[in-house]
């Protein structure tokens, strides 16, 4: 008997080696609009996981929900079953004024401001993004000729969150000396750090490409604590996401 996954409900050979990691389900379909072939291969527990192929590539793509929990479950079960690449598609809110919403965030690496990694491994190991698919992302970005952003990305676990929670880590623009230093937070989201974690500790690859669709920069959200809820819904953050998702599968082309 084939041992199916306890949530995702998949087995070996249901899934590609390269998956890409969606928190909307309803994103699936703008994903696997641009393939060739399709199945749903499981839809279990609100995960469903989708398998086909890109310009003759094997892909496939699967639903974490919201979060580091969740996202881990999904990201360990497709691992057990083959998976090797991970790419995760989704949204933040840009941390600098000069980030749009529509911009795309390449992180290169996340900030472990959640509870989820801390129970795999002590909070000071870092959560990298693999450097070949940074790269790949970044080539297949200049191709396409959309505009991004790459650096530190941020990753916490409620969206409700107290403001000095985000605040802090702009804290440094403060001191004099420091005023002047282009730190390189750019974004904030909910999932990066276990995209990046699981897959370095597992010697597998992770990495992310993200489009905004909140602006709250360090200087903002203090004279505004609001602008950390608001979801920016607007052509311009639909494009976003779209080419997020064209710059993701075209980045294959280049690993």
């Amino acid at each position: 008997m084939e041992e199916y996954q306890p949530h995702i409900k998949c087995k070996k050979g249901d899934v590609a080696e390269t998956v890409f990691l969606v928190g909307d389900p309803q994103r699936i379909p703008l994903v696997t609009k641009y393939w060739d072939e399709k199945k749903m291969v499981a839809d279990h527990r609100g995960l469903p996981v989708w398998t086909g192929k890109y310009k003759g590539i094997p892909v496939s793509v699967a639903n974490t929900a919201m979060g580091c929990p969740s996202a881990a479950i999904v990201i360990e079960e497709l691992a057990n079953i083959g998976a090797k690449t991970f790419i995760r598609i989704g949204t933040c809110g840009g941390l600098k004024k000069e980030i749009k919403p529509g911009d795309l965030i390449i992180p290169t690496a996340a900030i472990r401001a959640e509870g989820t990694t801390k129970e795999y491994i002590e909070p000071e190991f870092p959560a990298i993004a693999d450097m070949g698919l940074v790269m790949a992302l970044e080539k297949s970005a200049q191709t396409l000729k959309a505009k991004y952003w790459k650096g530190i990305n941020r990753t916490h676990d409620a969206f409700y969150e107290r403001l000095d929670n985000l605040s802090k880590w702009g804290k440094a623009h403060k001191d004099p000396r420091m005023k002047n230093w282009n730190m390189p937070i750019v974004s904030s989201e909910m999932e990066c750090s276990v995209v990046f974690l699981l897959p370095l500790m597992m010697g597998l690859r992770g990495a992310a490409i993200l489009s905004v669709n909140t602006t709250e920069p360090f200087e903002s959200i203090e004279k505004d604590p609001g602008l950390i809820y608001e979801l920016i819904e607007e052509p311009k953050t639909d494009d976003g996401v779209d080419k997020a998702i064209r710059v993701a599968l075209n980045s294959l082309t280049y690993l």
